[in-house]
């Protein structure tokens, strides 16, 4: 039995989950090995005897450790006899009063033991998979980064012509799946699904990719650059206040998340407003697009030179949603 432990999703003050990294961080998907549950131990002549709570598949002789709870440590030793009716296993670790068993594993029976995850990114399922072995207590991080670094490339595709444009080189979407797995096993794949509303069949939670880049302090979850009913969020850039240069190509990129509650119609409002020196409002450019398409990437907000009245000194930039 495996259990995902914990994801790189963030969920502080937040209306749900945000399940936006970064590709050029870490993005651990902590795993857990717990072959079977103990129940109360019982000092049989000296030595641990355990009641597994499912039936036992091993025999005496195999090479085992069991989790005690008591003092955080793995007990390691070998079976010596098994009850199979009873689910009863003696093993030649020294018992003490104090131990408190609550998994076993055995490494006799599932002899190569390791984890497996794979992604389906943007709808189609990506060839490589990604392998961990996990340490002394059952644990191992399945790290995602590897791959979402290859599915993103250099080139941008906004290409300066409308205002908004989605950058599909630098950001997406995938589903995660993992199993167990050992020699000669074939295990069927795990994931997390949706549970409101529960389909049939369940359909794995989304996940959000986009080139980008975070401290270890920071962790690679992006949520302070995804805007969510109780948030607000800045541009998706390195400058609090990037310089505009009158007759180059100028934009600014952000996350636009998926919103559930969004119709194939909905749109967004851009709202750029232009001031001189002395903070008077020279223009004011609102625009609403349709929003539907260019929802789950990173986006980049075009501003064109030409729309950019003369006395022209700052610009400010404004992304709402109903």
């Amino acid at each position: 039995m495996i259990t995902l432990i914990s994801t790189p999703e963030y969920n502080i003050d937040r209306s749900e989950p945000c399940r936006w990294l970064a590709t050029e961080s870490p993005n651990n998907f902590r795993l857990l090995r717990q072959d079977w549950i103990c129940d109360t131990p019982v000092n049989n002549g000296g030595y641990l005897q355990v009641t597994v709570t499912s039936d036992y598949l091993g025999g005496a002789g195999n090479s085992i450790s069991i989790y005690n709870a008591f003092n955080d440590s793995m007990m390691v030793g070998v079976i010596t006899n098994v009850d199979v009716t009873l689910r009863i296993i003696d093993t030649d670790i020294v018992y003490s009063a104090t131990a408190n068993p609550t998994y076993l594993n055995d490494y006799t029976l599932y002899g190569g033991y390791y984890f497996e995850g794979r992604l389906t990114v943007n709808d189609v399922l990506y060839p490589l998979t990604i392998i961990a072995s996990p340490d002394t207590f059952g644990y191992a991080d399945l790290d995602v980064s590897g791959i979402l670094r290859i599915i993103t490339s250099l080139g941008k595709v906004g290409n300066y012509t409308t205002r908004l444009s989605k950058e599909t080189t630098k950001s997406g979407k995938f589903n995660f799946e993992y199993r167990e797995c050992w020699y000669g096993s074939n295990n069927p794949w795990e994931g997390v699904a949706i549970t409101s509303p529960v389909t049939s069949p369940p359909i794995l939670v989304d996940w959000y990719y986009a080139e980008a880049v975070r401290s270890e302090e920071q962790g690679s979850n992006l949520h302070d650059y995804v805007a969510d009913d109780l948030n607000d969020a800045p541009f998706l850039n390195q400058f609090e206040q990037p310089v505009y240069f009158l007759g180059l190509p100028f934009d600014l990129s952000f996350i636009l998340p998926e919103r559930a509650l969004l119709s194939p119609t909905a749109e967004i409002t851009v709202t750029l407003n232009i001031y001189d020196s002395n903070n008077m409002l020279l223009d004011s450019i609102v625009e609403n697009i349709a929003a539907d398409e260019l929802e789950g990437y990173i986006n980049s907000l075009n501003i064109t030179y030409t729309s950019i009245p003369e006395l022209a000194s700052y610009i400010t930039a404004q992304i709402t949603a109903p």
